[in-house]
Formats: structure tokens, C-alpha cells, sequence
């Protein structure tokens, strides 16, 4: 008997099954981050003498989330040649203003900011920088600088109001000095120009004083009031003083004058007057 064997073949189908899906991402917009701009401050600016002088440092501020949404703008002045942002103040060199103020609106975004700095009269003489910060109740912040803000070089003075020679007899000279101190009032070294007139008394019948009776010496006390003082004129004369830029305390020094009297001379008082001009220092 004849077997016959089958042989099945059996196919197994595998389907593989691919999904596409669609995917889609949403981004929020976060809070607007401040904008700060159309910087513009005092320029040039000239300082006052032995005294302050305010500048203004003005710039727009735009929050896309609205104007009302700045909770803090402020500033910071320095001089880029001597000092860096981030120093401490100086009235040589770096000023701030922690709080400047905010104006009326001109948009729901956009508001003015107006910041000042009240200036020493020892403020250096250069191209300063002032740099405008806003930030908002988010936390964001923005800035924007200018580099142009000039201040001008002052040369000044303060002198006492009177130097006081006392009685005197007639053919003599001060025994001792007369000073008077002399203060810087501006923003760079000085040196002097002196000049003077003759000391007078409107009821002397017979003689005054000249200008010439009055000498000084600007540096050195106690000298001899023939071989080591500079007569005074009335034409402007320069003299070597060197008398520094104040940084912190004042910058002072003294000056030193005799006066001689005539032979001939009433007894009366006589007066004069002498200038000081600050000039450059040499």
C-alpha cells in the first residue's frame, strides 16, 4: 500500500499597522519685557562754582503690557575714563539716582522717565556715560545708555574776603604774614593771576600806598619781605600756586603778604583790593 505524504505549507501574514499621528504644540506669550528709549540728557553742563548744579538723564518707556505694569526706573552717571558702572559713588566720577521719576503716559505703553543727579562742583571735566534701567512687576528689565553727556572744565576760586596788614608805623614793613586761603571751586588743578590797586584813603593829603608796596609768596610762609616776595601790580601776574582738584575734603591752601609803608604817610587806614583769577595749572 502506497502512503502518500502531504506536505502543507503554511503561510503566516504578519500586518504591520502604522498610526500617524498629528501633533500640535500652543507657546504662550509670556509678560513683555520693558523697553527703554530716546535717551537724552543735559549737554554740555557747566558746573557752579563751590557749589551744585542739577542734570536731567530723560528716557521713553515702553511695556507691551502697559505703561502702568513699570514699577522701577532708575540710573546710573559715571565717567567711563576714571571709574566703571559698577563703582561706588563719587562726586569726582559716579553718580546714581535709585528712584527716577515716571511722567504722565503718552500710550497705554509708552510713559516718559525722568531722571536727575544733582552734580558737585568738582564733577570731572569729560564725555560721561548715563545709562537708563526700567524693570516691571514681572521681574523683566531693559536699559539703554548714551556716551555723550559733556561736562564742561571749571576753573574757580574762593578767596577770604580780606587780608588785614594792622597798624604799621610809618617806614616799615610787615613784621609777620598776612595770609589768605585760597579754596578751589572747580573741577581741575590751578595755578593764580594776582593783581592789585593802591591802597588809599580818600582824606590823605600827602600820600598812599602803592600797589607795589604789597608782595606775596604763594607757596612759602615766613619770608623776607625784600629778597623773598613778588611785588603785586595792577596788571595781571601769574604765579605758581598748584593747587589740586578737590576729590574729598576741600582743596585749600594759603598765600602769604607783607606790605611796606612809606616814610612819609598819615595816620589813617588805607585800603585796596586784590584780585586772585584762577588760571591752568602750569
Amino acid at each position: 500500500m502506497m502512503e502518500r505524504k502531504l506536505k502543507f505549507l503554511i503561510f503566516s501574514a504578519v500586518g504591520i499597522c502604522l498610526a500617524f499621528l498629528s501633533m500640535r504644540a500652543g507657546v504662550l506669550a509670556g509678560p513683555a519685557s520693558p523697553l527703554v528709549s530716546g535717551i537724552t540728557a543735559t549737554d554740555p553742563v557747566n558746573l557752579n562754582t563751590c557749589s551744585t548744579v542739577v542734570i536731567w538723564c530723560n528716557a521713553t518707556i515702553n511695556d507691551g503690557d502697559g505703561w502702568e505694569d513699570i514699577n522701577n526706573v532708575n540710573a546710573t552717571l559715571w565717567d567711563p575714563a576714571s571709574t566703571a558702572e559698577g563703582s561706588s559713588d563719587s562726586n569726582s566720577n559716579h553718580y546714581t539716582n535709585s528712584s527716577c521719576t515716571l511722567g504722565a503716559n503718552v500710550s497705554f505703553t509708552d510713559v516718559p522717565a525722568n531722571c536727575s543727579f544733582t552734580l558737585q562742583y568738582y564733577a570731572n571735566p569729560a564725555d560721561w556715560t548715563c545709562k537708563i534701567y526700567a524693570n516691571d512687576t514681572s521681574g523683566n528689565s531693559g536699559s539703554s545708555f548714551i556716551t555723550d553727556a559733556t561736562i564742561n572744565t571749571l576753573r574757580a576760586l574762593d578767596a577770604e574776603n580780606a587780608i588785614d596788614f594792622g597798624s604799621l608805623v610809618p617806614d616799615s614793613t610787615s613784621p609777620e604774614d598776612a595770609n589768605n586761603t585760597v579754596t578751589n571751586c572747580g573741577n581741575v588743578p590751578i595755578d593764580l593771576n594776582l593783581s592789585g590797586t593802591d591802597l588809599v584813603n580818600a582824606s590823605a593829603g600827602i600820600a598812599n600806598i602803592s600797589v607795589s608796596s604789597v608782595k606775596h609768596n604763594v607757596t612759602a610762609p615766613g619770608q623776607d619781605y625784600a629778597a623773598g616776595m613778588s611785588p603785586l601790580s595792577a596788571t595781571p601776574t601769574y604765579a605758581n600756586f598748584t593747587l589740586a582738584k578737590r576729590t574729598n575734603g576741600l582743596s585749600i591752601n594759603k598765600t602769604y603778604w607783607k606790605i611796606g609803608v612809606p616814610s612819609v604817610i598819615e595816620k589813617l587806614i588805607y585800603t585796596g583790593t586784590i584780585t586772585f583769577t584762577a588760571v591752568d595749572d602750569n
